[in-house]
């Protein structure tokens, strides 16, 4: 029989097992006691031995009895069994050591084998409430993996199917553009709506690459990523100066998602100026562990009681959804984005990445 298989066989009966352990440790500590009151009589220290080896007992009973009632699955009980049994063996180890080491110096010890069992009754209680929290951590783990997958699925189900009802919409708005000459009223507000759904739509894949763990940060060349995207603005806004002034080969920890940082950013400070010509400026620092990068524009800037809670009150209203994204990125980059006052005018975020270690 396999390990695997004998632990399967064992699991059912794990509180009993831990109930065995509490009374030999009852059973041990009764005997130690009714050999002392025959050698030396009834006193203060051999009731106090007696109570605490009790106590540890009725500890191990408490445990017993907790594991027969919870909810845990079966594999995990056993866990917690296996703490146990691990944190009793490795105390009496320990003490056992210890009583060992004194006899090789020829030293008396009194009562060894009470010293063992109550050692190794602290490390079986201490195994068993550790074995606990580590069992419900898994379980927690498991349940924040189903959930995950669940969400993941459901972006992907989402995503496929909405946007592609999207494109049909589109597609007719388009048709019915052409075919009728004072639709326009209508048409258009139906083009914008399904514009601005497939852009939704876009724009949760940043956010499902984040939380499906499977896009962890690596070396990442944010100068490309940085050129790309204020190329792009430009063409879209070719009222606005975007200015880029950040090293070649700058190496960040981020993932390919790292571009929908800049790009909010970017249209964000051209979107909200108050003035026809927009100027955005993107610069970069670098120290031993970090890299920042400055978006400033030159734009009505942010009052400062809105500075303060910008993005934590994008993320729970759910307003703002590229705020919210920068800052969840941001998150799951191990970094940070920070907003203040532009100098003379304006607003300047500053995101900071962290280094790649050194190879």
């Amino acid at each position: 029989m396999d390990g695997r298989a004998w632990e399967r066989r064992l699991a059912p009966h794990a509180p009993a097992l831990i109930a065995v352990l509490g009374l030999l440790v009852a059973v041990v500590a009764v005997a130690h006691f009714v050999r002392e009151v025959s050698a030396v009589g009834v006193g203060p220290f051999q009731l106090l031995a007696l109570a605490l080896c009790l106590s540890l007992s009725a500890a191990l009973f408490g445990l017993s009895y907790w594991l027969s009632r919870c909810d845990l699955p079966l594999a995990d009980t056993w866990a917690v069994v296996r703490w146990s049994l691990g944190g009793m063996i490795a105390f009496a180890a320990l003490a056992s050591l210890t009583v060992g080491i004194r006899l090789l110096e020829g030293r008396a010890v009194g009562g060894a084998a009470l010293n063992v069992v109550v050692v190794a009754a602290g490390g079986g209680i201490g195994g068993g409430v550790a074995g606990i929290y580590y069992a419900r951590a898994n379980r927690a783990a498991r349940e924040a993996d189903h959930r995950r997958d669940a969400l993941v699925f459901l972006n992907s189900h989402l995503r496929h199917n909405v946007l592609n009802a999207t494109q049909v919409i589109q597609g007719y708005a388009g048709l019915l553009a052409h075919r009728t000459d004072d639709a326009e009223e209508y048409v258009t507000p139906i083009q914008q709506r399904s514009d601005a759904i497939a852009s939704l739509i876009e724009d949760v894949k940043p956010f499902s690459d984040v939380f499906s763990g499977e896009h962890a940060p690596v070396p990442t060349n944010v100068s490309t990523v940085v050129l790309r995207v204020a190329e792009d603005v430009r063409e879209t806004y070719p009222e606005a100066t975007v200015e880029v002034d950040v090293p070649p080969e700058l190496y960040v920890m981020a993932t390919d998602a790292v571009s929908a940082v800049f790009d909010n950013l970017l249209r964000n400070a051209v979107q909200h100026h108050d003035r026809a010509e927009a100027t955005v400026r993107v610069s970069a620092e670098r120290d031993g562990r970090t890299v920042r990068l400055f978006v400033a524009d030159d734009g009505p800037g942010i009052r400062d009681e809105v500075k303060t809670h910008l993005f934590e009150s994008a993320i729970e209203s759910g307003e703002g959804r590229g705020i919210a994204l920068v800052k969840t990125l941001m998150n799951h980059y191990g970094g940070d984005v920070d907003v203040r006052d532009n100098d003379p005018r304006g607003t300047e975020v500053v995101v900071e990445f962290r280094r790649p270690p050194p190879r």
